[in-house]
């Protein structure tokens, strides 16, 4: 059993069934914050609009920003389930049609829809 507990959201570190069960629950919360894409940028981008250290600190807190917003921990990028209520976990059943619903939304984007 490890020890480790991240320093930013509390939570334990280094227990694989602790870690599925964060992200079972993580996955069926009812407001769809495991289904929001990820802000990210490319290697091509970075590299030509990166120049010094106060540009790096921006891209890093806007990752941190959108990492925060989807409910994740800034630091080890695990389920931070603070404030999350019983309420708000779906059913499995429910869960999936709830990321059915997101997939196809997300399709039609990138389809330009």
């Amino acid at each position: 059993m490890s020890d480790a507990i991240c320093h930013t959201c509390g939570q334990l570190q280094g227990i694989d069934e602790y870690d599925d069960r964060l992200w079972d629950i993580y996955n069926r919360i009812d407001d769809g914050r495991s289904h929001r894409e990820a802000l990210t940028f490319d290697s091509e981008w970075l590299q030509e609009n990166v120049i010094d250290d106060e540009d790096f600190q921006t891209v890093n807190h806007a990752m941190e920003k959108d990492m925060y917003a989807r409910g994740l921990c800034t630091n080890c990028g695990r389920p931070n389930l603070s404030g999350v209520n019983p309420d708000d976990i779906l059913s499995e059943e429910d869960a999936r049609d709830l990321a059915d619903m997101y997939a196809e939304q997300a399709a039609e984007r990138r389809a330009g829809c």
